[in-house]
């Protein structure tokens, strides 16, 4: 019986040298698609769908927590709101405001009509690491919200 583990996951070498299972990269995922992960501390919701042109599209959306009450910390809140406001000309990600002062992250890219796992994982990633500089002033801002309210 030949062995499965070397028929099903064969490397090739990229540019880097580096071994790809071809696997990840011959194989498309089922369409649509959905997956949950966490990072950064942030819960990530992920769904690939077909859109209208029959691509594959994938949208990734994180909850990043609420817009702190001015009695909380007024400086936060000013912060926050200047971080969401630059946040929304991420590349690959925006980052919005709801009207119940939810702060969102969105992404979307589009693919292939069937594209690999590892082609949605480099997306979801790209969308995830636009958005790092804004979690870490985000979680900055709450930090100062926090040692306001410990001092006040």
């Amino acid at each position: 019986m030949p062995n499965q583990s070397a028929t099903t996951a064969s490397k090739s070498s990229g540019a880097s040298g580096a071994a790809t299972p071809t696997l990840l990269m011959s194989h498309g995922i089922v369409v649509p698609a959905t997956f949950s992960f966490d990072c950064y501390g942030v819960r990530f919701d992920a769904v690939v769908v077909r859109d209208e042109k029959a691509a594959a599209r994938l949208l990734v959306r994180g909850d990043l927590g609420t817009m702190p009450y001015s009695a909380e910390s007024r400086t936060a809140r000013r912060y926050l709101r200047a971080v969401v406001d630059a946040g929304r000309d991420l590349p690959h990600a925006t980052i919005t405001l709801s009207k119940t002062q939810t702060i969102t992250v969105r992404g979307a890219m589009e693919f292939p009509r069937h594209p690999s796992p590892a082609l949605v994982a480099a997306g979801t990633s790209a969308i995830v690491l636009a958005s790092k500089p804004v979690l870490d002033l985000i979680a900055a801002c709450r930090a100062m919200a926090w040692e306001t309210a410990e001092t006040a």
